[in-house]
């Protein structure tokens, strides 16, 4: 494969910018201390063989921990897109093969015949791949137990253990066996076992198993006969174990599904295979030993079996098969488009012992387990080894130059990543460690989680330690690059028929007869077709390879779909970008959660905020730039699914709503390498709520909240170099319309009728002024879930605040809120930026009206700055005009003015002007220049917030050389050598009046408006929803049912593509919380009888349109009687049409 030009082209650049990242392994290595080993008393077991369904992208399939994919017959098999397609692919295998001494002449058994080669070929695959022992027992591969959650149980409540999947934490075992040996946290116990480490979710969705073939006994003693169960000889790949089979090889198995636009038609399928026995398996020079490894793919295209046909293009590595029509038909008989589906070899063992560079790519027998190796310190020193020790045009012509290299950049490389794209963290400042904020790269430690990962759990070993260590990104096993690869040698393509007669799929002999002579070819082999009257069969291969005892090996594939020829070809080039670039995948932010709380006509949507903090590790940055809420009638929201690319193709969803952060980055890019536009939004800001009104009691509704990132941008054009990612969503429905599973930031919700007499939750307190502080604002409390609320349990909602980024000014802003249970002392929001409404919690959410100051600036407060009357009282009055309050007999008019000349630093603290009696006590201004008064003034300054008294200035703007009406007062406060004028405050006298001072204990308070500080706090309690029995009797005549007529058929039914007529529903609604529904013909016969118990606001009860016998109704007008115990009876009728 790699020795042809054209496939080099392929994986040219692998390691450049791409929209897609994402990695595959390969390679012979020795096992190391990062080798994952299992303990040997986990292994395969026939009874913990496990069902699942992978649905991560628009491939929907059933998948067996056995090495099974897409049985036959088992809904749903290779479904394409999900949820709409139909069949494609009947059946999918994996298969080992190898060539081994097999004993013969120490056992009587034999008649002295002579030692021969025997050779075991591992594969479970449906009934035709099946193998019994003569007790019964499955031959082949088995799942080993300890790497999924044996007592799942499903939705139902019903035990129903699935393989483990990285978006069902039900599914995950307790620990996994494989992390034992971690040194840091042995099992990684509650955590995903991601391919790239603890908890890392690199894919939107992967499946992982670990089978083995130990059951495999084929070529050992019969125990109760103690003859030979093959006629070909005996072999035990671990003589010192007879119960021990096969090939004693122990194969992880992952899946991968991404959701990405241009990766949502593919899944990845990674095999990681470890000979666990006593032999090793050579190759020789004949090529008729060693290891063979291989998978099988069975073709069925639609229902009908006559216009099939599939191709082979060596060139690229792919099969691809197509229908003769290109129509599938569904079970109910509807129709849809096959479009083209086949499978990409990817990966291939290697051969790291034979001296050669097997992939031409310029390196000699690079190894996936081979070590750091040497530490190189200059660009100089990395150029002299490299040219000394490579071939540099070839490594050129397959990884880029090495200038581009990124050990080569850094001018740091260890000798042991072959490929030079290991990065330690960044010394920022260069004091030689690492310290928190630097960032990380790969040198992210064994587990391969670093600090800005979610659920981050602290340092471990080898974490930036500046050196690789097994486990990080780009070096040994997680890069693919550091293997001599193969490449594809063989493939069968032919028909179902062929391949499943008689026992072929069950006889070593025969498949390993068909790999060896029959699907090896040569290089340069042209592209073949096969037209077909029934399903083809196809067999990828690759070998013969060494595999010694505790070597790990590796292989892949891709499974593609397209909607025509070129569109598959176009996903084929995506998928070799995915594989070449070690399946790092450009990031999407980390998910949100949705809730989805049905109301009356409405539906009010929250989520978390935890997608703020995203770290992209592709490209090490925080890029997260907003939300996107999209609604739709179907579980793939393919009616908000509007948006085109240049062809006319639907590519992105229409949101019902959006939010982004306000930074300057907005509005459409291209993106699909020029062929769409992605929108990041107008800067809005964030919001985590929203309310949707346009919604209709008892139709069901899907909602996908997704958090996006700004994706790479270009500096000079804008448009992103990485396209914006986005979360998926996932809604899972069988065929009849059942819910199978929601992922964490998708809902579906079902709008309902409050009952009668229904009173909702609200906030007991009234906080139109903060409980404690300064703050001028006030916040409102809504209870948007009734169920969720605890009564009188005291919340504080508590705000922080910083400077005014303005130098000229002492103001504070509200930087940030959380939310306190004062009940339980739990933080249930942390601290994070105020926004307008807060998520939901506890059933209630927060919508905070807070005076947002102008940058450096002040504002006062109207009702709360001028003279002060009654001060402190329950009366207290303040007024700018003394005359129109009582106790004054002045009649200076105040005037209050903020400042933006340089002496003025505005100030958020209130004062007070204290005016006193001149014979007690008098205040001398400070000296300041010709025009400022120093004569002594019976008036004092006071700063409230602090308590002291402040400098007062007068300036005389009448010139009369005394302190009047007509002049002006300077609030200042001194620091140090600086003043720092506050305030301007003017008194004057209403024309033709004579001047009237103020009298002792007059007092002008100066107050501004604030936001919220910190310290400020907002203290409530809640009360619970009640029914108010009395409204809900005056309620009663609102009681209907919809729809009225029923006319064949109602949008509050949920689809299905079950042949037949389906669900019938209508919806009694605005019922009592308890009453009887008592259902009339109108011959007066009792047709059925519903009762409804609602214990939460659900007013509505649904009716099937069937009799209480389970028949259904026939059409005409029916009576319905409601009887409501405590509350009242009301009679009503509706019409079922045809």
């Amino acid at each position: 494969m790699s020795a042809q030009p054209q496939k080099k082209m392929l994986r040219k650049g692998m390691k450049q910018v791409l929209v897609l990242l994402v990695v595959l392994t390969c390679g012979l290595w020795v096992t190391d201390a990062n080798s994952q080993n299992i303990p040997r008393e986990y292994r395969g077991d026939e009874d913990l063989i496990a069902r699942g369904i992978l649905d991560g992208n628009l491939i929907e399939t059933n998948f067996r921990n056995h090495g099974e994919l897409a049985r036959w017959n088992d809904l749903p098999w290779g479904i394409w897109p999900r949820g709409i397609g139909g069949r494609h692919i009947d059946g999918i295998g994996i298969n080992i093969a190898g060539r081994v001494p097999g004993e013969r002449q120490k056992w009587p058994f034999y008649g002295g015949k002579s030692d021969t080669l025997v050779n075991p070929v591992v594969l479970t695959y449906r009934d035709a791949g099946k193998r019994l022992g003569p007790d019964g027992s499955l031959w082949g591969w088995l799942p080993l137990n300890g790497f999924h959650n044996e007592t799942r149980f499903n939705r139902l409540g019903e035990l129903e253990p699935t393989p483990a999947l990285s978006d069902d934490r039900t599914s995950w075992p307790s620990f996994w066996p494989d992390r034992l040996d971690n040194p840091d946290d042995p099992g990684w116990s509650n955590e995903w076992n991601g391919f790239f480490g603890r908890g890392v979710f690199n894919a939107d969705l992967e499946g992982f198993y670990v089978i083995d073939d130990y059951s495999d006994l084929e070529y050992s003693v019969d125990p109760e006969t103690q003859q030979p169960l093959s006629q070909w000889g005996v072999f035990y790949p671990s003589p010192s174990d007879s119960t021990i089979g096969g090939l004693a090889l122990q194969t992880k198995v992952r899946i991968f599904q991404w959701a990405n636009i241009l990766a949502e038609d593919t899944a990845f399928i990674l095999y990681r295979i470890t000979n666990t026995g006593e032999k090793d398996y050579r190759y020789n020079s004949s090529g008729d030993e060693g290891v063979f490894f291989g998978q099988i793919m069975d073709y069925g295209l639609g229902n009908e079996e006559g216009d099939e046909n599939a191709a082979f293009d060596a060139l690229q590595d792919v099969t691809y098969g197509w229908d003769q029509d290109g129509i599938g038909q569904h079970p109910d008989g509807t129709l849809y488009d096959l479009g083209y589906t086949g499978f990409a070899f990817l990966e291939s063992p290697s051969r790291a012992e034979d001296g050669l560079d097997n992939d031409q790519d310029g390196i000699i027998d690079e190894q996936r387990f081979g070590g750091a190796g040497r530490l190189l310190e200059s660009q100089l020193s990395i150029e002299s080894y490299f040219n000394a020790n490579y071939d540099v045009i070839a490594f050129e012509a397959f990884h880029g130059p090495l200038s581009e290299t990124a050990a080569y950049k850094a001018g740091r490389w260890f000798t042991g990543d072959e490929n030079l794209d290991w990065v330690a963290y960044d010394d920022a400042n260069q004091n030689g460690a690492y310290d928190s904020g630097e960032f990380i790269n790969n040198d992210v430690g064994r587990d391969g989680k670093g600090p800005f990962d979610l659920n981050y759990p602290g340092p471990d070993d080898g974490e930036a330690d500046g050196m690789p260590t097994p486990g990080e990104p780009n070096f040994d096993e997680l890069d693919i690059g550091e293997s001599d690869q193969i490449g594809l040698t063989g493939f069968d393509l032919n028909s179902r028929p062929f391949y499943e007669s008689g026992d072929n799929l069950r006889d070593d002999t025969w498949m390993f007869d068909r790999i060896l002579n029959y699907a090896q070819f040569p290089l340069g082999t042209p592209s073949d077709a096969f037209e077909a009257d029934i399903e083809p069969f196809l067999l990828f291969v690759s070998g013969p390879v060494n595999l010694s005892v505790g070597a790990t090996d590796f292989f892949s594939t891709a499974w593609i779909f397209g909607e025509d020829e070129n569109d598959f070809f176009k996903n084929r080039k995506t998928v070799q970008n995915i594989y070449d670039a070690d399946y790092n995948f450009a990031q999407a932010p980390f998910m949100p959660t949705l809730a989805a709380i049905p109301g009356d006509e409405r539906v009010v949507l929250t989520w978390d905020t935890v997608a703020v903090s995203s770290f992209d590790r592709f490209s090490q940055t925080f890029d997260f730039e907003g939300f996107k809420l999209y609604k739709g009638s179907d579980a793939l929201l393919s009616d908000a699914r509007t948006i085109t690319n240049i062809d006319g193709t639907p590519t992105f969803f229409e949101p019902l709503a959006r939010w982004d952060l306000d930074n300057g980055l907005a509005g459409p890019v291209t993106v699909l390498e020029g062929e769409g536009v992605y929108d990041l939004g107008s800067d809005t800001g964030l919001s985590y709520f929203y309310v949707d009104e346009n919604v209709n009691n008892g139709v069901k509704y899907y909602y996908a909240l997704v958090a996006y990132d700004h994706g790479i941008p270009d500096p000079v054009s804008g448009d992103p170099t990485v396209d914006p990612q986005e979360n998926i969503f996932n809604i899972s429905i069988d065929l009849a319309g059942n819910v199978l599973g929601v992922s964490s930031n998708a809902a579906i919700v079902i709008p309902r009728s409050r009952p009668a007499g229904y009173i909702s939750g609200d906030v007991n307190e009234d906080l139109s002024e903060v409980t404690s502080g300064l703050g001028s604002g006030s916040i409102f409390v809504s209870v948007e879930s009734d169920a969720d609320v605890i009564p009188d349990n005291p919340y504080r909602v508590r705000f922080y605040s910083g400077e005014d980024e303005y130098a000229a000014t002492d103001i504070e802003v509200t930087t940030e809120y959380d939310i306190f249970n004062a009940g339980t002392n739990e933080v249930m929001i942390k601290r994070t930026p105020l926004v307008p409404t807060t998520p939901m919690v506890d059933g209630f959410v927060v919508e905070f009206d807070n005076y947002r100051s102008i940058p450096g600036t002040i504002e006062y407060n109207p009702i709360q700055t001028g003279w002060v009357s009654n001060a402190g009282s329950a009366n207290e009055l303040v007024d700018l005009d003394p005359t129109v309050l009582d106790g004054f007999d002045t009649n200076w008019f105040a005037v209050v003015q903020r400042d933006s000349s340089g002496a003025f630093f505005h100030s958020q603290d209130d004062f007070e002007l204290r005016f006193v009696d001149p014979n007690d006590s008098t205040y001398t201004p400070p000296r300041f220049g010709f025009t400022f008064l120093r004569s002594p003034i019976p008036v004092y300054a006071y700063n409230l917030g602090t308590g002291e008294e402040v400098e007062l200035f007068v300036q005389d703007l009448d010139g009369d050389r005394v302190f009047g009406p007509g002049d002006e007062l300077i609030i200042s406060e001194k620091f140090g050598f600086q003043h720092k004028f506050r305030h301007r405050v003017i008194f004057n006298v209403p024309e033709g009046e004579t001047s009237v001072a103020p009298s002792s204990g007059d007092v002008v308070r100066i107050t501004t408006l604030k936001e919220f500080q910190t310290g400020d706090y907002f203290q409530f309690t809640l009360k619970s929803a009640y029914v108010d029995a009395d409204l809900a009797e005056s309620e009663l005549d609102d009681i209907a049912v919809v729809p009225n007529p029923y006319v064949g058929g109602s949008l509050l039914e949920s689809r299905s593509q079950i042949s037949g007529r389906g669900e019938r529903r209508i919806e009694f609604i605005n019922l009592p919380q308890v009453c009887t529904i008592s259902i009339f013909n109108l011959r007066g016969e009792l047709v059925n009888t519903i009762e409804h118990n609602s214990v939460g606001s659900d007013g509505s009860e649904s009716w099937d349109l069937r009799t209480s016998g389970k028949q259904d109704i026939a059409y005409g007008v029916y009576i319905y009687h409601i009887k409501a115990p405590g509350v009242g009876e009301h009679v009503g009728k509706f019409a079922v049409v045809k």
